[in-house]
């Protein structure tokens, strides 16, 4: 840190011009992010679902992706929209083109609604790209008497991305205004507010570049925008709050510009270098999943935490450095205290003015703990209960990725009209069926009919299914069908083609599948009890010698929720160990890293409970990406404060202060700065809650919910009462250089004197810290 600053004041404009060269060569890229994103990611690429849908896509020459083009008539029969409608969907990559007249099931009973598949070879985000044209030549071949509205998979991907800029660029309108006030009220000073906005707004395009060039490597959902803009405001705005304030206080003690800085970096720089390691490890979690999901969100908020901090402790001392004394230009005036309007000057003074500091800080946080410090264990069982209240219903919440419904897009967005108008006068269960995919050798041709003879039987009478379809469900006598198998020639061309459609050969190995078409939508209970139902039968009689698996929209939702369930015991594990190790070595002490992984699985418990209440549907199911997404960030973003408030309660612990003035004084101390913190936290996710897409509206209103349980009861009431519950003990083997008692009895006992508040340790700076020194004021 001290070579840092030294850099920062000897060649300040060099610093700045480095960083304005890799801003002016990010930009392009930056601006190519959004069409290089894909959407998606919500499957478990090692799923059985997955394998089985390219068994089926490979065997039976299934297009991997199709476009629904919905037809529904204002005024009288569809019939007519249908012929111009396929002509306007032929160009380049179409493989099939189906309608009514071979599915008669696609048109609704009044004949005003009805739907034609367009099969694509292409891959999914070419076909993404072709929606805006095929909707619009669609549009212009059907006329004005007809609604067109296409939707399916790729066309649901491209509503995503279009509607995750939006909500990224609307939430990055309401927050920058609300941060112009936030900061303004913490600092007064109008060249300080603006000076954090600045870094904010560098940090995000710089990431915004990187991840361009990532997604030349891998898939990035985009999603990446969203955590990018969430996390980088809140943590961008933080680094430089912390460094801003102490500077200027460094400044108004009377600092030379060069020495207020040095003094600057080596105390609260090393702080924000902590806090950027913590939100790195929390985030690094996601990666375990190994989804391109929460792979991308690991990208994008790892990707933004770095480039935070760089900026914190290499630009923006440059322009500190530069700015000198006019960091305080645009002050507001306010009215002074006329108790700390007099400053003293001699040597003797300033040490009677620093312990009159030391017991006012404990004087008010006396004050301000009166509520819990005569009584903590009463207290902190009462919050205890509080906040279990709080997190009961999170135990009625279903995690359920939803991978054929449209219900995660806006009411008014084409794709998703599309999607309810077939599942309104149509049906959807037939176009999304639970498919069993057996496979065996093609020597194995009598046991493969075997197991499907079994799964289609026990399919028929399975809770939740409605309407079975396989071989032997052809009407071809059980004598003639293995015959009919073996040489499908005899049949006529309807049986042939629905034979050829449920058997066939893939290389050296038979695959058949049995379609199972669910009672309910696919996203509902009902049908993920299907899926569930029919790979219990298959676990307990599955023949060797055939190889079964089940695919779907359904079976892959399951699988992905099956994987974020297995994945939540090694993310907790591994955010946990690696913060507790960072915690050990910080503060010498076993108790405060277990306090800090309970006070954050309280606060993530209370918030998804919270977000239960507010779910707004029947079986409080929300995205399975939340829990994972909000336990991460809010384990990373909260070690802020735990550092910030401990660290300055330790420092006047060892300072000779005893163990309840110095929780209490320390709470007083550093009270203001975490509330500022939280504040702009709360403003940054409060702007997300905004969002179209319901998964980010959800990290938005339950990660905004769980900053300020966090920093307001957390930090400000449960943390202090567990402190004085516990006792000193909580400070480990540390040494205090003004021990309780040294002497005999007959030896009069010194009272304890109040520790001197020097400048470091007005910023909280323990000299005790090998690790981290962080800013507590």
């Amino acid at each position: 840190m001290k070579k840092i600053a030294q850099l920062a004041v000897a060649r300040p404009k060099a610093v700045i011009a480095v960083w304005l060269l890799l801003l002016a060569l990010a930009v392009p890229f930056a601006l190519q992010l959004e069409g290089a994103l894909k959407t998606g990611g919500f499957s478990d690429p090692r799923g059985e679902s997955v394998k089985a849908q390219h068994t089926l896509e490979r065997a039976f020459d299934e297009a991997p992706n199709s476009l629904l083009v919905v037809l529904h008539s204002k005024d009288g029969s569809v019939e007519d929209a249908v012929a111009p409608a396929r002509e306007a969907v032929r160009r380049d990559g179409v493989s099939a083109v189906t309608d009514r007249t071979t599915h008669p099931e696609w048109l609704s009973e009044d004949g005003r609604t009805t739907f034609i598949q367009v099969g694509f070879t292409s891959d999914n985000t070419t076909v993404q790209n072709l929606v805006p044209d095929l909707q619009d030549d669609v549009r212009d071949a059907v006329g004005e008497n007809v609604d067109a509205d296409v939707t399916g998979a790729p066309a649901l991907d491209y509503a995503l991305n279009v509607h995750s800029k939006e909500d990224v660029t609307r939430a990055e309108m309401i927050a920058f205004p609300v941060l112009f006030v936030v900061l303004l009220l913490v600092f007064r000073s109008v060249a300080a507010m603006v000076v954090p906005l600045l870094m904010a707004g560098v940090t995000l395009m710089l990431t915004q570049s990187i991840g361009y060039g990532m997604t030349q490597f891998t898939d990035v959902n985009s999603l990446f925008t969203n955590i990018v803009s969430m996390v980088g405001l809140a943590v961008a705005v933080d680094y430089s709050l912390f460094i801003v304030k102490r500077f200027r206080e460094e400044l108004a003690d009377g600092r030379p510009v060069d020495d207020a800085l040095d003094r600057t970096m080596r105390t609260v720089g090393h702080s924000v270098l902590f806090s950027g390691l913590a939100v790195v490890v929390a985030l690094s979690a996601l990666f375990i999943p190994r989804a391109m999901s929460f792979t991308s969100i690991a990208l994008g908020g790892v990707a933004v935490s770095l480039v935070a901090v760089a900026i914190a402790v290499t630009l923006l001392p440059a322009v500190l450095s530069l700015l000198g004394d006019r960091i305080n230009w645009g002050t507001l005036r306010r009215r002074k205290n006329a108790k700390n309007a007099t400053k003293n000057t001699t040597d003797e003074s300033a040490v009677t003015a620093s312990t009159k500091a030391g017991t006012k800080a404990g004087a008010e946080g006396a004050a301000s703990g009166g509520r819990f410090s005569g009584r903590p264990g009463l207290v902190l069982a009462g919050l205890v209960v509080v906040f279990a209240a709080l997190a009961a219903p999170a135990a009625q919440l279903t995690l359920r990725v939803p991978v054929a419904s449209a219900d995660i897009l806006p009411s008014d967005d084409s794709a998703r009209i599309g999607m309810e108008r077939i599942k309104q006068d149509i049906g959807v269960r037939e176009m999304f069926p639970v498919q069993v995919v057996l496979s065996a050798d093609r020597d194995q041709a009598d046991a493969l009919l075997k197991s499907t003879t079994d799964v289609a039987s026990y399919a028929k009478t399975a809770p939740g299914a409605d309407k079975v379809q396989a071989v032997t469900s052809l009407g071809l006598p059980a004598d003639s069908l293995s015959k009919a198998l073996e040489d499908p020639s005899g049949l006529d061309e309807g049986q042939r083609a629905a034979l050829g459609g449920l058997w066939t050969l893939d290389g050296d190995r038979l695959v058949t599948r049995v379609v199972v078409t669910p009672g309910a939508d696919p996203d509902s209970s009902a049908a993920h009890h299907l899926v569930d139902d029919l790979r219990d039968h298959l676990k307990d009689g599955a023949d060797s010698e055939v190889t079964v698996r089940l695919a779907g929209a359904t079976a892959t939702g399951s699988d992905f929720d099956d994987l974020v369930l297995r994945s939540v015991p090694l993310v907790v594990a591994s955010v946990a160990l690696l913060s507790f190790l960072i915690l050990l070595f910080a503060f010498r002490s076993v108790l405060l890293p277990l306090l800090a992984l309970a006070f954050n699985i309280a606060v993530v418990g209370a918030s998804l409970g919270f977000l239960a209440l507010v779910s707004g549907n029947d079986d409080h199911s929300i995205n399975s990406v939340t829990p994972l997404m909000l336990f991460a960030v809010m384990f990373g973003l909260s070690m802020d404060y735990m550092v910030i408030m401990i660290s300055r309660m330790r420092e006047s612990y060892l300072g000779g202060l005893s163990h309840r003035e110095s929780v209490l004084g320390g709470l007083a101390r550093t009270a203001g700065l975490v509330n500022g913190a939280a504040a702009i936290m709360v403003a940054v996710f409060a702007s997300f809650t905004s969002a179209q897409i319901s998964i980010v509206r959800e990290l938005g209103i339950s990660l905004a919910v769980a900053v300020v349980l966090d920093a307001l009861v957390i930090r400000r009431l449960v943390m202090p009462a567990t402190l004085l519950l516990v006792g000193d003990r909580i400070w480990g083997r540390a040494r205090r250089t003004a021990p309780r008692s040294t002497t005999s009895p007959q030896t009069p006992v010194p009272a304890p004197q109040p520790v001197s508040v020097t400048a470091d340790e007005e910023a909280g700076v323990s000299e005790h810290l090998p690790l981290a020194r962080p800013t507590l004021r």
